[in-house]
């Protein structure tokens, strides 16, 4: 298997941390065109997610995860790190194999196991220290 590559599918979207995600969204909506596809909060990552796509495209979606809880990570990234990019996430067909590939490839992941994400998906997230510092979710709709 070390010859092999994992096949994502297509580019999902761009995670950036926001801490307004409201004022952001009003940016993006009225300087480039974008419309809200997705809002939601999900309490046990603590984050506020708002997914904006252009008007007439399937592009991939922006998203803006801005921190509602003092403990999430996304606090901790923009306390660091300041706002702006966080993670670029792929769609993959079955999460457990994208985990299992890409362990064994040698990339260390945060979620050993997937989770439950926004927006009906499955995710899990390969930690940046293996992947040239860059944040990858790997995302897998739930039908």
């Amino acid at each position: 298997m070390k010859n092999e590559i994992l096949k994502v599918g297509d580019l999902y979207h761009i995670g950036i941390a926001v801490q307004d995600s409201e004022k952001t969204a009003k940016l993006y909506t009225e300087t480039m065109g974008l419309r809200i596809e997705h809002d939601e909060v999900v309490m046990d990552q603590g984050v506020r997610a708002i997914m904006l796509v252009p008007q007439k495209s399937k592009s991939a979606a922006i998203e803006l995860l801005e921190p509602v809880i003092p403990e999430s990570p996304i606090t901790k990234y923009i306390e660091k790190k300041g706002e702006g990019m966080h993670h670029i996430c792929y769609l993959v067909d079955d999460i457990k194999i994208g985990i299992s590939h890409l362990k064994n490839m040698g990339i260390e992941m945060i979620d050993n196991e997937p989770r439950v994400g926004l927006n009906n998906t499955l995710v899990a997230f390969a930690h940046p220290k293996s992947m040239n510092s860059v944040l990858i979710e790997l995302a897998q709709k739930i039908t």
